[in-house]
Parts: C-alpha cells; structure tokens; sequence
C-alpha cells in the first residue's frame, strides 16, 4: 500500500496497540490504564514473547507501508527495550506501565505514514542513542568482568 493510502491503515493497528497498552483502566489511579502486554508480561518468560509477537504486527505493517527504514529500526528497538526490560521481574512489570511500546510505535507509523514531508531526524537520534547506550552497558560489562576477576585472583595470589 502507498502512503496516500496510509492515512486510513492504522484504525486496526490503534485497535491492537490500545489492546495491548491501555485498554483496561486501573481503579484508584486517576485514569492509569494499563493493557494486555501488562497482563500477560506476569508469565514468566512465554508471556513477553507472545506479547511481543502482537506488537511485531504493527512493525511490519508499518514496513509494509513503506515507511523510512531508520523509523521501522525505531520501532523494533522500542519492541527491543520492551521486550528486554520487560523480561525482568517486577522492574519489567513497571516498566511496562510506562513505556506502551505499541503506542509509541502506532504514533511513529501515524507521524510517517500520514505525513509523507515528517523527518526522521529525531528517530536517527533515538537509535544512534539506544545503540551507545548498549555499547556502554557492554564495556561496563566487560570491565566490570574483568575488575571482579583480577579481585578473584589477587585473593588467591
């Protein structure tokens, strides 16, 4: 499908990101809604996976649709985080009230898709930051190795 087509796809993939992200309302909140991907991310391990394989939809409707590859690698790194960070116990489970990764990618697909003159500008900066900030994270992994190694070590030597 063309971009001048875009502008009426996304009803089904608001339909699914508002399943998975806000369609059930938590009493007492003041309107905080979580959805499915909140739910179902309790399942130890299986439950991010299926999860994930929904928000995957939106993704490669979104690629089909033509829309700048540097926004469609934005939107599987907003799955990656949700999907790596939600994977921990409990900081996952709240990670996952905050960070709704199928809006975030439903409302990058309306910015593209709709608007065929929007930059991407700000979707280079968000990967070319996701990408240092793992690289920082495996260096520090990496020292952090090898400092505890060389403790181990000089305790034995």
């Amino acid at each position: 499908m063309t971009r001048e087509g875009a502008s009426r796809a996304p009803a089904d993939l608001e339909a699914l990101a508002w399943l998975m992200d806000n369609s059930i309302p938590i009493p007492g909140t003041g309107g905080r809604r979580v959805g499915l991907d909140a739910i179902i991310g309790f399942v130890p391990g299986l439950g991010d996976l299926v999860s994930s394989g929904a928000s995957l939809f939106v993704i490669v409707r979104a690629a089909g649709h033509g829309l700048p590859r540097i926004t469609v690698v934005r939107m599987l790194l907003n799955l990656g985080l949700d999907l790596t960070v939600g994977a921990v116990p409990v900081l996952g489970d709240a990670f996952d009230l905050w960070f709704k990764a199928n809006q975030r990618n439903v409302e990058l697909f309306r910015r593209h898709a709709v608007a065929s003159s929007a930059t991407t500008g700000g979707d280079w900066t968000f990967v070319v930051g996701v990408l240092a900030a793992g690289v920082a994270i495996i260096v520090g992994a990496i020292a952090l190795a090898i400092w505890l190694l060389a403790q181990l070590l000089g305790a034995f030597g």
